[in-house]
């Protein structure tokens, strides 16, 4: 839970207790940790090529949905959206492609990636093996962890750092694959960012906001005081970086959010409409009732 001065809402009890409940039957029963949905793009590929792959969308989402990410159960299951792009980079002695990469978790959480290139042979089993670095299953995993790290970051204080620290391991075993290290460069940057005492603001301002929200329609003045915290926490990281790509994202998904939350506070309206002018319109509507 976060760290807070105040005892946490008895929402987060309830779910406190029945995830410990629940996990103590994690021998016996593994609930699905992932639910995915997969969509391969193989217009560039040749015709027998995109035969081949015809399963290979499905073939991903049982390894993202049948395998067991976080050691527990949890009440639902991370929503996870991956679209991939493939074209043919094939050389005589091996099958290999480049692909484009857009994994979210359908609301605040994001990642594009354009400079992805693997060996696959079509039928090839994917495996789990997070000692053992392999150019398609690591360039998954290490994405799947930064969604894993920013969802955890939302239900306590830096929650998600196991996960961010999961995601460098595998960058930093991509480092030493000659042939296929596209954009590991690139990517351990992001990992060093997201992972730093720089980002731990918005990081905050993420366990924050959701603690607030664990109070809505119990104790609404307390909602409103983290939640305001969390607005607070925006206001400083937007002023030192406008365009800070995961505080846009954010507000985007949650701006409906802070205005059920704040609909009657004018003030909170305005600082709103200031930090994310993309939603004035939205904000001036309330501020006019």
């Amino acid at each position: 839970m976060g760290m807070t001065e105040t005892q946490p809402s008895s929402s987060r009890i309830k779910i406190g207790w029945m995830v410990l409940i629940v996990m103590a039957f994690t021998s016996i029963v593994q609930a699905q940790q992932i639910k995915s949905s997969v969509k391969l793009l193989l217009e560039r590929l040749p015709l027998e090529k995109q035969q081949r792959l015809k399963n290979f969308a499905g073939d991903i989402e049982t390894y993202l949905n049948d395998y067991d990410w976080t050691g527990e159960n949890l009440e639902e299951p991370i929503p996870i959206t991956v679209q991939i792009f493939l074209t043919d980079v094939s050389v005589s002695y091996e099958e290999r492609y480049t692909g484009t990469f857009l994994i979210t978790n359908n609301s605040d959480l994001q990642y594009f990636d354009k400079y992805w290139r693997f060996p696959y042979q079509a039928g090839d089993p994917l495996i789990h093996n997070e000692n053992v670095y392999e150019p398609f299953t690591g360039f998954i995993n290490f994405y799947v962890f930064l969604i894993l790290a920013g969802e955890y970051d939302k239900y306590g204080e830096y929650l998600g750092a196991r996960f961010y620290e999961k995601a460098k391991h595998i960058s930093d075993q991509a480092q030493f694959d000659a042939a296929f290290n596209l954009g590991w460069k690139e990517r351990a940057e992001l990992i060093s960012y997201l992972n730093s005492e720089e980002n731990k603001s918005y990081r905050k301002m993420i366990d924050l906001f959701f603690l607030g929200m664990s109070y809505v329609g119990e104790e609404d003045s307390t909602a409103r005081k983290y939640c305001g915290q969390a607005l607070s926490h925006l206001e400083d990281i937007i002023e030192k970086s406008p365009n800070h790509k995961q505080a846009t994202q954010f507000l985007q998904a949650h701006h409906l959010d802070f205005i059920d939350i704040f609909k009657d506070h004018r003030e909170v309206m305005e600082r709103l409409i200031y930090i994310d002018p993309d939603n004035t319109e939205t904000y001036e509507k309330y501020m006019e009732r």
